[in-house]
């Protein structure tokens, strides 16, 4: 290529980059774990999975060839993962050739491989040898998916959040130091020159504490807040997991790569647990799961990534009895191994099936959400701007000329609003809480012209 291409290169590819983002749509896909002695066959889940559920993908955390085989023409795209301990192998070119060889090339393209991780959060392992080795592996998994003439499977690997030094603000997201430089800056280079993406682990879930504040578990799980602010930005965050997307984007974007799409690679959130995990329930599940997924499909992305859609797998597709550790390890799944829904959250496509672990109330039974007489104007006028910074919400009526701007006061103004968030959101007794500033009433507070919900 001659030079006058080479000194435009660098911008045509960004300003490509930027339009591939802008653009890019949502998938949601899901975490398919195998470690139950109970779960179907990987033909019937690939059928389930087909037929009966929106999903569009699934990660594995294997390459394993009875699944990839059950795959093959369902059209699902299939992430597969490289095991930790190869990695410093796979350097070596006829390693990865083999390895290329054996588990992606009987399989594809029938089955619709797209992805293939090196590795499981390595960085997480302190691993001297498996670290140093991990961008050396992931280019030489790339140049044997060429070489065997496979030209459209992304190579990539998966991130706990540890990775980041600093997190908290969003703003000052921050790789640790050496590794920055010595594993980051070429690990990007190479995600930007394959046009594959970086795969972040968010797990809202591992910064809750039943220790917490109110309002700080009502931040984890999407739940109306008074909101954590970055006073770098002026920025006012609502739910844990744009603080943590975000404070990746700041990191990746410090050392010059802002243009490397972010994939959701696994977020959840346990739905049953021991009795010393408060936070494992139902409820919590659907309110968080329920919510990202309203979050990571609407396109409005977070506030240093606007107008985005993530790509995003949900941990996970089962329950699976035969996991280590507390209860809570075996209680991620949407799934129980007979294919009945734990909860649904909108993944089931025929919606008649949604079991609901609080009935809705009953027809006739009118109730509304209200301020308590103890909560102050400073946190009403928190939940205003909650509100009305959710996509969907119609403020309007409480602005000047609204049917409900009289009383012109915060308390006023803040029962309108937190009472059409509850209702539009199931009417359920968490959707008032509102850090505790919320409560139920079986009394109509519509006045005048001003009619409530």
């Amino acid at each position: 290529m001659g030079t006058r291409h080479n000194n435009f290169a660098p911008v045509l590819r960004l300003i490509a980059a930027v339009l591939s983002l802008s653009a890019t749509a949502s998938a949601i896909g899901v975490n398919y774990g195998t470690l139950g002695n109970n779960l179907p066959t990987p033909a019937t889940v690939a059928k389930f999975l087909k037929t009966k559920t929106i999903i569009e993908s699934v990660k594995l955390f294997n390459a394993d060839p009875d699944i990839l085989r059950a795959f093959a023409g369902s059209g699902l795209k299939v992430t597969v993962t490289i095991p930790n301990g190869l990695i410093p192998s796979l350097t070596k070119d006829d390693e990865a050739r083999g390895w290329i060889n054996d588990h992606i090339a009987p399989f594809y393209p029938k089955t619709k491989i797209n992805r293939v991780l090196v590795g499981n959060e390595i960085m997480a392992t302190l691993d001297d040898n498996l670290i140093s080795n991990l961008v050396p592996a992931m280019k030489a998994v790339h140049r044997a998916l060429v070489k065997a003439g496979i030209d459209d499977v992304q190579v990539t690997t998966a991130h706990a959040m540890g990775i980041l030094k600093v997190s908290e603000p969003p703003s000052a997201g921050q790789f640790w130091p050496g590794h920055d430089v010595a594993v980051y800056a070429p690990m990007l280079q190479f995600l930007r020159e394959t046009d594959a993406p970086f795969m972040v682990n968010p797990y809202s879930y591992f910064g809750y504490s039943p220790n917490y504040a109110p309002s700080i578990a009502d931040y984890a799980l999407f739940r109306p807040n008074r909101g954590v602010h970055d006073s770098h930005t002026n920025i006012t965050y609502y739910n844990m997991f744009d603080a943590m997307m975000d404070a990746v984007y700041s990191a990746i974007k410090a050392m010059g790569y802002a243009d490397v799409d972010i994939v959701v690679a696994e977020t959840g959130w346990p739905s049953a647990g021991d009795p010393n995990q408060p936070a494992c329930t139902v409820d919590n599940a659907i309110s968080f799961n329920g919510n990202l997924l309203k979050a990571v499909t609407s396109g409005k992305g977070t506030p240093l990534m606007p107008n985005r859609k993530f790509e995003t797998y949900i941990f996970s597709l089962f329950n699976e009895n035969l996991k280590p550790g507390q209860s809570n390890e075996r209680n991620w799944g949407l799934f129980r191994p007979d294919f009945s829904a734990v909860y649904d959250v909108g993944i089931l496509k025929n919606k008649q099936s949604r079991p609901a672990p609080r009935p809705a109330p009953v027809a006739g039974k009118k109730s509304w959400c209200v301020p308590k007489a103890s909560a102050s104007d400073q946190a009403l006028q928190a939940n205003i701007n909650y509100v009305c910074s959710q996509k969907g919400m119609d403020c309007r009526p409480i602005q000047a000329g609204g049917p409900c701007f009289g009383p012109n006061n915060v308390r006023s103004h803040a029962s309108f609003v937190m009472n059409s968030f509850y209702r539009l959101n199931g009417a359920r007794p968490f959707n008032c809480d509102f850090a505790g500033t919320g409560v139920v009433a079986n009394s109509d507070p519509s006045h005048g012209s001003c009619k409530y919900m």
